[in-house]
């Protein structure tokens, strides 16, 4: 072994490292990408990593990476992994992490560490990155290389138990470089999850009979592997009219007959959700989480309000009354009260149509002075989109809109952060979601503010040749934040910038470009864009005007 603890080339093929048997566990639980930046103390991670196949993503931001992870695990349903340097790696992939906690994403982060042998006397770069990760993450621990694969295993149970999310190993560059003890290798242990007993599903089935003007509320829990089908089945056999938070847009399709669109984030839409929610004589929350909604949701409903909660695990936060709640396999449990159904659903007169139609106004393209209008931008997009597309949206004004103008038809089909609602998203989870479904065209649609933070992973799109049309939304300001300035009659500042040329940004990673200034210019711009085999992107030159309407 040489000096700083590393095996030679010789060494290792005679020697299991302890790396090898934590890649082998995560590859054991379903683990196909790791994202992250190396440094001299996580470079055997990485190649444990690739040596089972475990795709290794060179991200060019560490928050990037995070977006990445979490991206992957949406789209998959499987969990993802990161790798960050000690020091300023694992600070600043702080973000992604959180990111992944708010997100309910499963991403298990290996972070490096110094030798043991220079712990406690040697100060360079060097913190409490255990302490620093526990607030942000479900599980935060030193890695106890004697027993990795077991806890390796450990972490990622953790990880996917409900609410899902990130763990975090703190893993000494001595410690994953040394020989392996260990010779089992974990894998995930079957669970199964609670289903209803017969008077559950039959007082849940009394009382849904019972209601005139039913509601069900559909939230980030529904948007797994297997739940979308049985949620279609179930508000089909009760009739049930349905609203979706922003990341369960396409849970069931918002072009359904039954659906009313997206709540959760826009003042002015969400009041006419407000007042239809309090029309309901009964409520249904399918995976409804508040970690999505922002604080007019509170106590949104009276406890009087019938109401039942379908979970994976019991709603605790009590932002809003539950009800009764039927908690655990939500497939199996959705399917058991779809039988027998005896629907009485009549809300009077128009009051759904009319609910669509005012909503629909809200959003509808204004004319702009100049440039063009973000509400028909967004019109041009859902135009053409079909379940072989994939959007992410990055945050601020533009993503608001877009959630209410984009119909979705099948889930994660607008990926975004919206429990940490963290900017420089969209590039990022463009391209995991691109690694993972590379049948797939990509969209990221993203304000230039956002842009400014995440131009980086341009050279990440441009080095895989990846389909994704990154559409820039350019108005010189972060729009959203001046939004509310004006509302709160304060005095605009601290949101005016000089966005650069962002298509001689684009084409110095040899990417085609494209700039629109007029609506119709963008339509031309988009439609080409979608007959590339490689990456495009658009600058888009934007009136922000209609926003002050629309939120």
């Amino acid at each position: 072994m040489n000096r700083q603890g590393a095996y030679s080339v010789a060494e290792r093929k005679i020697k299991t490292s302890v790396a090898t048997r934590m890649a082998e566990t995560m590859k054991a639980y379903g683990v196909r990408f790791v994202f992250g930046i190396p440094g001299n103390d996580v470079l055997e991670l990485i190649r444990a990593c690739e040596a089972q196949d475990i795709r290794f993503i060179l991200a060019k931001s560490e928050p990037s990476a995070g977006f990445m992870a979490d991206a992957v695990a949406q789209v998959t349903g499987e969990p993802a992994a990161c790798i960050f340097a000690l020091g300023p790696g694992v600070v600043n992939g702080a973000t992604g992490v959180a990111g992944a906690l708010m997100e309910r994403t499963p991403v298990i982060i290996l972070g490096g560490e110094m030798a043991a042998n220079r712990r406690g006397l040697y100060t360079h770069q060097v913190f409490d990155h255990v302490a620093l990760m526990a607030p942000i993450s479900k599980m935060a621990a030193e890695l106890n290389p004697e027993r990795a694969s077991q806890q390796v295993s450990k972490a990622l149970d953790v990880a996917m138990s409900e609410p899902r999310g990130p763990v975090y190993l703190n893993c000494p560059a001595d410690a994953t470089r040394a020989e392996a003890n260990e010779t089992r290798i974990y894998s995930p242990t079957p669970l199964q999850m609670g289903i209803a007993g017969k008077d559950a599903c039959t007082d849940a089935r009394t009382a849904l009979a019972k209601a005139k003007k039913p509601l069900a509320l559909i939230g980030v829990g529904a948007v797994r592997p297997g739940v979308p089908t049985q949620v279609k089945t179930f508000l089909e056999a009760w009739q049930l009219p349905f609203l979706t938070t922003f990341k369960a847009k396409g849970v069931v399709s918002e072009r359904h007959d039954l659906s009313l669109g997206a709540l959760g984030l826009s003042p002015i839409v969400d009041e006419l959700t407000l007042d239809l929610v309090a029309q309901a004589d009964h409520l249904t929350l399918i995976g409804f989480d508040p970690i999505e909604l922002r604080d007019a949701w509170i106590n949104a409903w009276g406890s009087d309000t019938p109401c039942l909660t379908l979970d994976w695990a019991p709603q605790t936060t009590r932002m809003f009354p539950t009800g009764t709640q039927i908690i655990g396999d939500m497939p199996v449990n959705l399917l058991a009260l779809a039988q027998d159904a005896s629907p009485a659903a009549d809300w009077p007169g128009k009051t759904l149509e009319a609910f669509r139609t005012d909503a629909a106004a809200i959003v509808t393209p204004r004319a702009p002075k100049t440039g063009i209008s973000p509400a028909a931008l967004f019109a041009t997009v859902n135009e053409h989109l079909d379940d072989a597309t994939i959007c992410t949206a990055d945050v601020g004004a533009h993503r608001i809109l877009a959630c209410h103008a984009l119909q979705c038809t099948v889930p994660n089909q607008l990926l975004q952060s919206n429990g940490l609602c963290s900017m420089g998203y969209a590039i990022p989870a463009a391209v995991a979601a691109s690694l993972a479904h590379p049948d797939k065209r990509l969209v990221a649609l993203l304000g230039d503010g956002s842009a400014l933070m995440s131009l980086g992973e341009l050279a990440v799109v441009a080095e895989h040749d990846l389909p994704i049309t990154v559409v820039v939304l350019n108005d010189d300001a972060l729009t959203l934040i001046e939004l509310k300035q004006s509302k709160m009659q304060v005095e605009t500042g601290a949101v005016r910038f000089k966005s650069p040329n962002f298509m001689e940004v684009a084409k110095g990673f040899g990417i085609e470009t494209f700039r629109a200034t007029s609506n119709e210019a963008f339509k031309t711009a988009y439609e080409k864009s979608r007959n590339a085999k490689g990456p495009v992107l658009i600058e888009a030159v934007c009136d922000p005007s209609e926003y002050w309407d629309q939120m």
